[in-house]
């Protein structure tokens, strides 16, 4: 298991580079921390994916004596960690444009939205791999593009056919505290997270190489 997730981060060493700059970027142009962490997050993860599905890995990995299981939960676990080093990599950004460049109000970044980047992450996670593992690469990319515009259509759709309700929904909101509301997303979260890890297992043990 580790080893494979070794492979990953090794494979993708110079997209890592590339991430802590787009990071850095994120923050010179004094952007919200859960914006750098999600679109990194969303960098890796198809990037991992993608890579090794053009270079056709699968068929070498699928001929060494490796679970299969172990193969896809190496991918899942490899995005948890990677949430973690992004998290890690935007505080250390933030301390060091507070102290260096007095860019930010704060040394550190609020909890919550580092803990929202990497639910992003996550989510975005239990999405992607099991379309990946289920119609490969190329067909992936146009169901991911379908799936952002469907939710920014629908995003669109649901504001304007609930312009009337907002008030109600603002004061339905203003119920819970910003720490219930965010603990809520973790649980549905870690709930998508830990269903779509067995699914793609099953997904990726039923195909054959």
């Amino acid at each position: 298991m580790y080893s494979l997730i070794l492979k990953d981060f090794l494979m993708l060493k110079r997209m890592l580079l590339l991430i802590t700059g787009l990071i850095a970027l994120f923050y010179i142009l004094e952007n919200p921390p859960i914006f750098a962490i999600s679109f990194a997050g969303f960098i890796f993860i198809s990037s991992a994916g993608s890579f090794e599905d053009r270079s056709n890995s699968h068929i070498m990995l699928n001929s060494l004596p490796i679970n299969r299981k172990s193969i896809i939960s190496s991918k899942y676990i490899g995005a948890i960690i990677f949430g973690i080093f992004a998290i890690c990599l935007s505080t250390l950004f933030q301390v060091v444009f507070y102290f260096v460049f007095d860019a930010y109000d704060q040394p550190f970044p609020e909890v919550n939205q580092l803990l929202i980047g990497m639910l992003c992450i996550l989510l975005f996670t239990s999405i992607y791999f099991p379309i990946l593992y289920k119609f490969g690469e190329k067909y992936t990319r146009i169901i991911t593009i379908i799936i952002a515009v469907g939710f920014i259509v629908l995003g669109q759709i649901m504001m304007y056919l609930l312009k009337d309700k907002i008030s109600s929904i603002q004061l339905f909101l203003s119920q819970f505290t910003a720490t219930q509301l965010l603990l809520t997303g973790s649980v549905i979260t870690g709930l998508l997270f830990l269903l779509s890890w067995l699914c793609t297992i099953k997904i990726y043990e039923a195909k054959d190489f």
